[in-house]
């Protein structure tokens, strides 16, 4: 039961996270939205290992062992969470979320590629039923002037206008990351699933096996997304010649606010909840996300679905949860 309910936290300061990730989109790139909320959780997590004087136990892990855990934060966090944060920008949080919850889905198919796993014939349901669903919010309207816009001044909406990508590209680029965001997730879960149960067979820390898998997660993570995002400030210093808008402090307050809710509190949820109850429990848990962001996203950005779109987030989150039961 404590699993389950760590799970239901976890899922949402996820959700609560994205809603308020969503308010510095205009000034904040979906890299550099991840390098903040990495580095905060970095810190996070070394303060808190050094309180419970346990930081000196990550050295006593077998390297085999370490290896497993930078490549799940590779996928999960990485390669997931910044191609969720790329396609929550078009696409908003509850849709991006309802695409990127069909991880069950991937996980279940690499199960039966490399674990053995026999085949389930709800399989070919579960894949009809979210194919239908992605392609029904696939052919969604996206709302050009989002409320990102209209944090922005008149001049960034006017240049926004001007280059703006027709709808089936942006539309398929979206769905594309967040699928991407849902393969990674998959390939993260499983690998940290295995990884802290064994931190806690090696240590015996129960419940401090996540601060201790995190602690060598997250700095590796930071490493990567930093070199994204000193490629994005070089590309874009060499592509325009105006220095580039400085971040104004309220977006730097949502980004805080929003990464010690997500990261500092939430990944430790995430891995605790994996840890007690399971990757597959949790993922049963997660595909309720896109529900719990609708009233979330209505009242804190003013994002509506529609009820095309609403029922291709149905559509999926029963597929997905076909696969599971």
């Amino acid at each position: 039961m404590l699993g389950e309910l760590i799970a239901i936290l976890a899922c949402l300061t996820f959700v609560t996270s994205s809603v308020l990730f969503r308010k510095t989109e205009h000034e904040a790139s979906p890299a550099f939205i991840n390098v903040v909320r990495t580095a905060i959780g970095t810190l996070t997590f070394i303060i808190v290992a050094l309180i419970f004087g346990i930081l000196s136990e990550i050295f006593s892990l077998p390297w085999g062992l370490w290896v497993i855990l930078i490549v799940s934060f590779i996928f999960g966090q990485v390669i997931g969470d910044t191609s969720y944060f790329s396609a929550q920008k078009d696409l908003g949080v509850t849709i991006t979320l309802a695409l990127a919850m069909t991880f069950p889905l991937f996980t279940f198919i690499l199960s039966m590629a490399f674990l053995n796993q026999p085949f389930d014939f709800r399989f070919i349901i579960s894949t009809i039923l979210v194919g239908i669903g992605v392609i029904i919010i696939g052919k969604c309207k996206i709302p050009i002037n989002n409320t990102n816009s209209l944090n922005s001044n008149q001049e960034d909406i006017n240049e926004t206008n001007i280059n703006i990508k027709p709808k089936s590209l942006i539309m398929f680029k979206a769905i594309f990351f967040a699928l991407i965001a849902s393969l990674g997730w998959a390939i993260g879960a499983v690998l940290i699933d295995f990884a802290t149960n064994e931190i806690d067979r090696i240590l015996d820390t129960e419940s401090l096996s996540s601060i201790i898998g995190n602690v060598i997660r997250f700095p590796f993570a930071l490493l990567i997304l930093l070199s994204f995002v000193w490629r994005e400030e070089y590309l874009y210093s060499k592509s325009n010649s105006s220095p580039k808008k400085k971040r104004s402090s309220q977006t730097w307050i949502w980004l805080i606010l929003a990464s010690i809710i997500g990261t500092s509190i939430g990944a430790y949820l995430y891995t605790e909840a994996i840890r007690l109850a399971g990757a597959s429990l949790m993922s049963l848990i997660a595909i309720a996300t896109p529900l719990f962001s609708l009233p979330l996203t209505y009242f804190v950005n003013h994002e509506k679905i529609s009820k095309q779109g609403f029922l291709g987030v149905i559509l999926t989150i029963i597929g997905v949860i076909l696969i599971l039961i």
